[in-house]
């Protein structure tokens, strides 16, 4: 009989012991201890400065715009956790505009527009310091750090950007005044630096939303078929929306 009055108290006590702390990472508004890494990744708008010769000559020749070499981007971070308002982050970003023209003063003994395409591609990976201007969160026990709801940040850093300036199709000859079909292509990499600032926005323990802004500097010489032409202005404005986990 006492057997009997012990089975279901032990299994009663089994089914009320809690799980290990081990075995969890967070708990209802708050994790048991302050994260170390973040993965964040974002997507935007990618405003190119294009103030350079090469981007000048095109706006004169063809049917293009400054607007024109601007295009949507993706990027991806990883941040690691220095101090409580500092974060080191490596960064990857991509961003491309492709826009259709033709010749402003120039048309085909057809008397057709004489069309081609220019690409202009962007991808630069960074290094950068992420400055918190209060707490990212608070500590109120041994085992919870609860986050807070919005913490601004500045930023900068320094990188390489790998950049590609194409145009496809059909051209002037302005020797002869023929038309020609070919390909001209410069690409290559550049040293580049930047500055920016953001908020992060908590939306559970472990889930946040980042907004971004930052400015690049960058220009490097042209290439290939390119030569003749000054450097290449590869600065320009990013602004992007992402989400972010810690761990």
């Amino acid at each position: 009989m006492i057997r009997t009055l012990l089975l279901p108290i032990a299994a009663g006590v089994l089914f009320l012991a809690p799980v290990p702390v081990a075995a969890q990472s967070s708990g209802d508004g708050y994790l048991f201890r302050t994260p170390r890494v973040q993965i964040g990744f974002r997507g935007g708008f990618s405003g190119a400065a294009a103030g350079s010769e090469i981007f000048e000559f095109a706006r004169e020749e063809l049917t293009l715009n400054k607007s024109d070499f601007s295009g949507g981007s993706v990027g991806f971070d990883l941040a690691l956790r220095t101090s409580e308002r500092l974060d080191l982050v490596l960064g990857f970003s991509s961003s491309s505009s492709s826009t259709r023209s033709e010749f402003r003063d120039w048309v085909g003994e057809d008397d057709l527009p004489i069309e081609q395409e220019t690409t202009f591609r962007r991808r630069p990976l960074t290094v950068s310091a992420r400055l918190f201007l209060r707490d990212r969160g608070r500590r109120i026990s041994r085992f919870a750090w609860i986050p807070n709801g919005l913490t601004p940040y500045v930023s900068g850093g320094v990188g390489a950007m790998w950049y590609e300036f194409s145009q496809d199709g059909d051209f002037v000859d302005y020797e002869d005044l023929g038309i020609f079909t070919t390909r001209f292509e410069s690409s290559g990499w550049s040293a580049m630096a930047h500055v920016g600032g953001g908020v992060e926005m908590s939306l559970s323990p472990r889930v946040l939303l980042n907004l971004d802004g930052r400015y690049e500097l960058a220009s490097t010489r042209l290439s290939q078929d390119f030569v003749d032409f000054d450097d290449i202005d590869l600065s320009g404005f990013q602004v992007s929306l992402g989400l972010a986990l810690r761990f």
